[in-house]
């Protein structure tokens, strides 16, 4: 399978194309929103490596229906790198985020790591419920459930939800968030979290569950059943 790379501006597409290349991956392009759509309907990509500030469709506009649509996994790739970009990339469903310019050994890594846990995502087949409180966590249909009420989860929703829930009641630091679900040490990315936490706990809040997630300012998040 491919990898489609959304960019506008050719020399920088020419870059990540030749990077990919020689890494041994087919590589498919777009210069524009609408293209980029009509690609990866097409072709089905792997992965989607995404700029943002692209003619006609945006990029996050881009991500949002890719998201909505499949769980085709997507990086963008921004020369944005305040904290309000990045947590809004994350907001859309992407799900890492680099900036321009970077280290080409980075991305690399970074797009390994991401395949990596597309490929084990889907081939996953687990059907299994965890319970905290009275809420449930469905692995099979990435959902979040409380009685009646129920709510599908992205796909970095339900491993943040999933892996503060393996640790009900504990301090899970930013970091460790980082490193388990991203794949990378960064103790400097805490901003990469924010954006799923905002979304998980807002999810949380329609359920009207008593499960809550609680931040610990500076130190990461506790998923906790308020009594």
């Amino acid at each position: 399978m491919a990898i489609l790379v959304v960019e506008d501006e050719a020399d920088m597409a020419d870059v990540i194309c030749y990077m990919l290349r020689r890494a041994g991956h087919d590589v498919i392009t777009a210069a524009d929103g609408h293209a980029a759509l009509s690609s990866w309907r097409e072709h089905k990509p792997e992965l989607i490596l995404l700029d943002i500030g692209l003619p006609g469709r945006d990029g996050w506009e881009v991500c949002r229906t890719v998201k909505n649509e499949s769980t085709t996994p997507v990086m963008i790739v921004s020369g944005n790198d305040g904290e309000e970009d990045m947590v809004r990339g994350f907001d859309v469903g992407a799900e890492d985020y680099i900036c321009k310019p970077f280290s080409p050994r980075l991305l690399q890594a970074r797009i390994r790591s991401l395949l990596q846990r597309s490929r084990a995502s889907a081939g996953t087949h687990a059907s299994d419920s965890s319970l905290i409180g009275d809420l449930s966590i469905d692995s099979r249909w990435r959902t979040a459930s409380c009685g009646d009420r129920s709510v599908r989860l992205t796909p970095l929703e339900y491993r943040v939800l999933r892996e503060l829930a393996l640790h009900t009641g504990q301090v899970v630091p930013h970091s460790e968030l980082i490193e388990k679900i991203w794949g990378y040490q960064d103790e400097t990315s805490s901003s990469v979290v924010k954006g799923h936490i905002r979304s998980v706990r807002l999810k949380l809040g329609t359920l009207q569950s008593n499960a809550t997630i609680r931040i610990v300012p500076s130190v990461g998040y506790i998923l906790e059943a308020r009594t």
